[in-house]
């Protein structure tokens, strides 16, 4: 996904809730994106009550248009009227952590070839996890042949003693 989320929080020195913005977007942070202020647009001048209006005289570009949203957490009045229940700005939850946990003297930075080392070890680790499963398998295929000539060795001896009562029913009644 490609989305920029930023929170500005400014905390307050009174018991008040803190105040500030969160803006969540897939803008990039450039003038391409947000827009550059640019004067006289239309190659005019500001005639009668606007002549001395500067906003008459400059425009914004922009490059590209994309979606983002900001949600503002402006203070509040001391009056009755805010005193219901309103979102805050800590109400928001953000995908991620704030503040963003610090490094440790074990941590690595996710560099290039930090990421082929730790690539590199989980192709191993997946390598020894495939050949230890297909000894398993082989010992399990050998233990079924075992098995089986285990099998065929009591099957002979049942034929053999049940040959052996056929024939002499055929000696008994022969002899009779």
């Amino acid at each position: 996904m490609h989305t920029k989320v930023v929170r500005r929080c400014f905390w307050s020195r009174r018991d008040a809730p803190s105040i500030g913005w969160v803006y969540c977007g897939s803008h990039n942070f450039s003038a391409a994106a947000w827009g550059r202020q640019i004067s006289n647009p239309f190659g005019t001048k500001a005639d009668g009550p606007h002549k001395g209006d500067p906003s008459m005289n400059s425009g914004l570009h922009i490059c590209n248009y994309e979606l983002g949203i900001i949600f503002t957490f402006p203070p509040t009045e001391n009056n009755d009227c805010h005193k219901a229940k309103s979102t805050k700005l800590g109400d928001i939850v953000l995908p991620f952590v704030v503040p963003a946990p610090k490094y440790e003297s074990q941590d690595r930075p996710a560099t290039k070839l930090a990421m082929r080392e730790v690539m590199t070890e989980l192709a191993e680790r997946e390598g020894e996890k495939q050949a230890e499963e297909e000894m398993m398998e082989e010992i399990i295929e050998e233990e079924e042949e075992i098995e089986e000539i285990n099998c065929v060795g009591e099957e002979k001896e049942e034929e053999k003693a049940y040959a052996e009562i056929l024939w002499s029913q055929v000696d008994s009644s022969q002899n009779s």
